[in-house]
């Protein structure tokens, strides 16, 4: 055979690969699976105080540190939990996670529902303000040696959280400010992570999508808490599509919806990360003898025995109560979520099988990644079977990716496998 033939023939095989997988470029993209430290979860009694050390690494792409807040009076990024994050070293323990294992990103979170929105709505008013908090951002990062932060304001504009109409704009301004301040300041590696609901309401308020989607790395969705006790009702809070029961402002106050309100307003598919709870949202109901989806409640179901919070219960002490009693579990068909009563209490949750349903939606929708809060509401501790469960189908069923570093490089990029996270 010449030489001439062989540059044939060559060609011929890379065409004909090439041919043969038309999506390798898409393959290889990037996607995550973001874990969540809570730095209270370190306080709870006994065995299920949650530590640094017992985030399971293998299991996250990225891990993030919840919550850090604003100095409301100097606007600088405080801690919330002094005693942990600095006296019990939560802050140089969680850094040191990076050293051992190099290639898990780090990030932090700024905010939370308790944390409430004022302090953020003071800092953001003013161009001072916000290059005040954008430099105590950079100088955490740069000490702990972390990949970037994530604003977790709730909610900008709304008046139940003390919101004003320019709240809006600011958040826009905070996001875009941050991000060209780590380029001035030499990260351009530094993510910005903005955390986004799914509610119409919240978001005319106080979202500015499209704008928001250009300049920030990535919005989280937050895909539960979509109902609760005080809708009056029983129902699952992270349910995938409408039932007949979703009227008015709860029609398409879904995962589904959700996503493609974002995906409609102009933010790319891959800039979003969905989120899902490993926690449940629990009633009580007024007749024991209503007990499915839409049922009448007159409140919040007991409070947990360690989360201690009427109407939110942990994954662990959900399925540990199901092993003690005879709960009677159902599975919400539009919905794609199970739920279970016993006597006067109700909670809808989520398990292997709901968990399946969201990432096989979110690879359909080849959207960026997703997240679970928090670590330490599963079943970390392994009373009812093998540890992190929920975390562990999770990641099994959605198979994040990691970008192929130098290390995976080849001379043909035609030739390089997708650089899989497989346990």
């Amino acid at each position: 055979m010449g030489p001439s033939s062989v540059v044939v023939l060559v060609t011929s095989l890379l065409h004909l690969l090439l041919l043969c997988h038309p999506s390798q470029a898409e393959e290889n993209e990037e996607s995550r699976l973001v874990c969540y430290f809570t730095n209270w979860s370190p306080d709870r009694d006994g065995e299920y105080a949650f530590n640094v050390n017992d985030i399971p690494v293998d299991l996250c792409t990225h891990v993030t540190y919840t919550f850090a807040g604003v100095d409301e009076h100097t606007f600088e990024l405080r801690p919330t939990n002094r005693k942990y994050d600095i006296l019990r070293e939560g802050y140089e323990r969680f850094a040191a996670l990076k050293r051992a294992n190099p290639s898990l990103k780090l990030s932090l979170a700024v905010g939370g529902w308790s944390h409430g929105a004022e302090p953020f709505a003071k800092m953001a008013a003013t161009l001072t303000g916000r290059e005040t908090f954008i430099a105590s951002v950079i100088e955490f990062l740069r000490r702990y040696e972390l990949d970037g932060v994530e604003i977790v304001w709730l909610w900008p504009g709304s008046p139940d959280r003390g919101g004003t109409a320019s709240d809006k704009d600011n958040l826009y301004l905070l996001i875009a400010e941050l991000k060209s301040g780590f380029r001035a300041a030499g990260y351009d590696d530094w993510e910005v992570v903005v955390q986004v609901p799914i509610d119409p309401y919240r978001l005319e308020l106080g979202y500015h999508q499209s704008q928001l989607c250009r300049v920030a790395d990535y919005v989280y969705l937050t895909g539960y808490d979509l109902r609760g006790s005080w809708n009056g009702f029983t129902d699952v809070h992270s349910a995938m599509n409408n039932r007949p029961f979703d009227t008015g402002a709860l029609k398409d106050l879904n995962v589904k919806g959700g996503v493609q309100n974002w995906i409609r307003r102009g933010c790319p598919a891959g800039k979003i990360v969905l989120g899902v709870p490993l926690f449940g949202r629990t009633y009580t109901l007024e007749n024991s003898a209503e007990n499915g989806l839409a049922a009448p409640a007159t409140g919040p179901g007991n409070a947990g025995p360690y989360t201690a919070e009427p109407g939110y219960r942990a994954y662990f002490e959900i399925c540990t109560e199901m092993k003690q009693s005879s709960w009677t579990v159902d599975w919400d068909e539009r919905g794609l979520c199970p739920y279970a009563f016993l006597d006067n209490q109700w909670v809808g949750y989520e398990n292997k099988m709901s968990l399946a349903e969201k990432a096989n939606y979110a690879k359909y929708q080849r959207l960026g990644g997703m997240y679970a809060f928090s670590l330490d509401l599963d079943d970390y501790r392994g009373k009812c079977g093998a540890p992190y469960p929920l975390l562990t189908a999770l990641r099994q069923a959605y198979k994040p990716k990691r970008p192929c570093g130098p290390d995976d490089e080849s001379q043909f990029a035609l030739f390089r496998e997708p650089c899989d996270l497989q346990k």
